[in-house]
């Protein structure tokens, strides 16, 4: 069916498509909504440094996927002779432990061939023998679940609040509305042009009286409606963080820290950080046992010196 005639297109797609090419408030939006999306990513992705890795497994590779999919499975291939670790699904079923009993990986196969390929997975039984594993599952956390959904929700939060900010500062700009008389619109036309000239003094003629032929409205932003929504964003963020468990003390108190509220932060990042390495942990403990690799993951970041770098042990007004 062609999209003239879908009324899937026709009526849903189409309107939206067409308002975020002659909106530029629209497209303004989407593309700050982009940009979090971007940076969220980069940051959820270089998350773990992996250790002991084989030349042909691309650490980056991995961690994509993890993201995107939640799922690579590692393996040896012998048409390559090398170590792989590609995209996967599960196939076959679950076992007692509701672990799939083999995965079907797919891949490029470095430009020579497409693979696609079968491989029995760790524990698996076939007719009460158990089956020799071919590959070792790495999941992203033990819901099996991507962080994409993270990603996703907060950059579209983040992005809302950017453009409040951006429209009540650019409100900021025009705080006033005029009305008056045809016969002294251009005067008070030159009035403001003085005054945004910063003039020290300004003129116009004795027929402009303020008093009588003018009505002024105030149209502008509070003064303390943008630092509000910028302390807002931060803690949107500092949740998105928590969320990832990457380090996020609020910075934006008028106190310091204490040691306890630092504390309790990081008992919270740490439990998160569990999360996504407890899985990862298990993977690299399984491949090593499987294939006598040593391969090991942690947490990429020194955030015990950041934590340590914003702790105080009173709370002093800046």
């Amino acid at each position: 069916m062609s999209k003239k005639g879908d009324l899937v297109y026709s009526g849903f797609y189409a309107p939206h498509l067409q308002a975020m090419q002659s909106n530029p408030a629209v497209s303004q939006q989407h593309m700050t909504e982009r940009m979090y999306m971007r940076v969220l990513s980069e940051l959820c992705m270089n998350r773990f440094k992996w250790e002991g890795l084989p030349e042909s497994v691309d650490p980056r590779f991995v961690e994509m996927n993890l993201f995107y999919r939640g799922l690579v499975v590692f393996y040896f291939d012998n048409d390559f002779d090398e170590y792989m670790a590609l995209r996967a699904s599960g196939a076959g079923g679950l076992n007692f432990n509701d672990n799939p009993i083999s995965f079907v990986v797919t891949g490029n196969g470095n430009g020579a061939k497409y693979i696609n390929k079968t491989l029995t997975a760790v524990n698996t039984v076939k007719d009460d023998v158990q089956l020799e594993p071919e590959c070792v599952p790495i999941w992203s956390n033990y819901l099996r679940m991507p962080d994409l959904d993270i990603v996703s929700l907060y950059a579209k939060k983040l992005a809302a609040i950017d453009r409040t900010i951006e429209i009540n500062i650019e409100g900021m700009r025009y705080t006033k509305l005029v009305t008056t008389d045809e016969n002294s619109r251009q005067s008070w036309v030159n009035v403001m042009r003085q005054h945004t000239e910063g003039q020290p003094v300004l003129f116009t003629t004795q027929s402009l009286n303020p008093e009588s032929n003018v009505s002024v409205f105030d149209v502008g932003v509070p003064s303390e409606a943008v630092p509000n929504l910028q302390i807002a964003r931060a803690k949107l963020w500092g949740e998105c963080m928590g969320l990832l468990g990457i380090n996020n003390a609020n910075q934006d108190k008028k106190e310091r820290l204490v040691a306890a509220e630092v504390g309790a932060n990081d008992e919270q990042v740490d439990a998160t950080k569990a999360i996504n390495m407890n899985a990862r942990t298990q993977a690299c403990e399984q491949i090593n046992k499987l294939y006598g690799l040593n391969i090991s993951v942690e947490f990429n970041g020194d955030n015990e010196a950041v934590a340590d770098a914003e702790l105080q042990t009173e709370s002093v007004d800046e």
